[in-house]
């Protein structure tokens, strides 16, 4: 039974990612996997999929490009890498997870400016903000209000230690 072998156009195709891509990630050591035909054609086979993805993942994650290759060479060296692997990937975990809390910041941010840019236009009052108690506004704005004060302080706080 012949295995089917897929060009990089045809990688290129199935998976979105650029034909210019893949050739870019093959010469900066990332595919260390792929074949070559007599010619030098480039060759994936259906198992590559998996790693393609696993690539992009880990690109999309924030992965540097030469930790991932440095990921990929301890793949192709098989099981007795699986520890310096693992050791990456909860690495990688622990860069995304600092990554979501601060999206989340961020998030909370622009959820109070849309309640702010509402209620500005509701009220006709672009400065009602400022004559509304801190507790009367819905809670997680008041976590907000708190660390923009934590904010404005940390200028003065870090002048004092000058």
């Amino acid at each position: 039974m012949s295995k089917i072998l897929y060009t990089v156009k045809d990688v290129a195709k199935q998976t979105g990612i650029s034909a210019h891509t893949l050739r870019f990630y093959d010469k900066e050591g990332l595919l260390p996997f792929v074949k070559k035909s007599a010619s030098g054609t480039r060759l994936f086979s259906e198992e590559d999929f998996d790693s393609l993805y696993t690539i992009t993942t880990l690109k999309r994650s924030g992965m540097p490009l030469k930790k991932i290759r440095e990921f990929m060479e301890l793949y192709v060296k098989g099981a007795e890498t699986l520890p310096q692997r693992q050791q990456m990937f909860e690495e990688q975990r622990q860069v995304i997870l600092d990554r979501i809390e601060e999206l989340k910041e961020m998030l909370d941010v622009v959820e109070y400016k849309c309640w702010y840019f509402e209620e500005a236009q509701r009220r006709q009052d672009p400065d009602f903000y400022k004559k509304v108690p801190v507790e009367e506004m819905p809670e997680q704005f008041q976590k907000f209000c708190d660390k923009v004060k934590q904010f404005r302080s940390y200028e003065e706080d870090a002048a004092c230690e000058e």
